[in-house]
């Protein structure tokens, strides 16, 4: 590997980091505000600090990507998704029984559900697809599904961030139809703007405001706000430009690991065996959705050959 993808891996993983912690960040925010309230707070800081970057970068012409046709249909589009998947994840968060470590594990089904979506569209999920469905489903079967008296069930929190992980997937579709044709950075400050706007509104008919629970909820936000959104997000748009497009998707799952090792440094957050089981189960599925067998078969033999030289 060369230096500069080397860098790029590097830069990646910093930013699966900085994510994994913020499910820290989610968890203790919501035992402040409720789920609007506080995803309208920092998304509204990572609005701010991204229009700072983009200023910073493209200080000459910085007003004309936001007068594109273009830039308004993606950021509607993905805001809404972003909205959705935001809430969602956030609601399931505040739920006890659910945890930054489970929620993150949870959320990193989209990277499975975005090739399902691709069969609404005629493309044809392969085997492999199809073995990391099944190993991420047996995976979640086992984290989230309890066993009461002779019936299962699975927890409001864990099902709620079940449903904003089809909601990230559908997000990445829509990043995906819409990323050459509009500024990146342009994009991002759209989608995270309307996800503010929508988060506020719906605060405000359905969420009380309390000074105070500001006051108690301003230090996560801030994190999520500068460093999920906004400086996460630029080490990513740097990070991709060299890396390999199948490290990127190994590194990006790593979120969801670093996630329950956060919750445990943190908040001290403890797995049963059964969760663990289900959590590797998931991570392999993952992996295997998204690594092609190509990758597998040549990192194998790379590793055959050096061993007996």
């Amino acid at each position: 590997m060369n230096k500069e993808k080397l860098n790029s891996n590097l830069l990646l993983l910093l930013t699966s980091t900085i994510w994994g912690f913020g499910f820290v960040a989610q968890e203790k925010g919501a035992q402040y505000l409720g789920p609007n309230m506080f995803n309208g707070a920092r998304y509204s800081i990572g609005a701010f600090c991204l229009f700072a970057i983009l200023i910073i970068y493209h200080r000459s012409r910085f007003l004309d990507g936001f007068r594109s046709k273009e830039w308004i249909k993606s950021s509607l589009s993905a805001g809404v998704f972003l909205f959705l998947g935001s809430l969602l994840q956030q609601a399931g968060i505040t739920n006890e029984q659910t945890g930054a470590g489970k929620a993150g594990f949870i959320t990193g089904l989209y990277v499975v559900i975005v090739p399902l979506f691709g069969l609404v569209v005629g493309r044809r999920a392969s085997f492999q697809t199809w073995s990391g469905v099944v190993l991420a489903t047996v995976g979640l079967w086992f984290l989230s599904f309890k066993q009461t008296g002779a019936k299962w069930s699975i927890g409001d929190g864990d099902l709620l961030v079940f449903f904003g992980a089809f909601c990230w997937a559908g997000h990445v579709l829509v990043i995906d139809r819409f990323t050459n044709r509009v500024s990146s950075l342009h994009l991002a400050i759209g989608q995270v703007f309307v996800c503010a706007l929508l988060s506020w509104l719906i605060a405000v008919f359905k969420e009380p405001i309390d000074i105070a629970a500001f006051k108690g909820a301003f230090i996560p936000a801030l994190y999520l706000g500068v460093m999920s959104i906004a400086i996460a997000f630029t080490l990513q748009i740097i990070g991709q430009r060299k890396a390999d497009p199948t490290h990127a998707s190994i590194i990006f799952a790593m979120e969801a690991v670093v996630g329950v090792i956060a919750g445990w440094l943190i908040l001290n957050e403890q797995l049963t065996q059964r969760e663990l089981i289900g959590c590797l189960m998931m991570f392999c599925g993952m992996l295997v959705s998204q690594v092609p067998i190509r990758f597998i078969r040549l990192s194998f033999t790379n590793s055959y050959n050096k061993k007996n030289k």
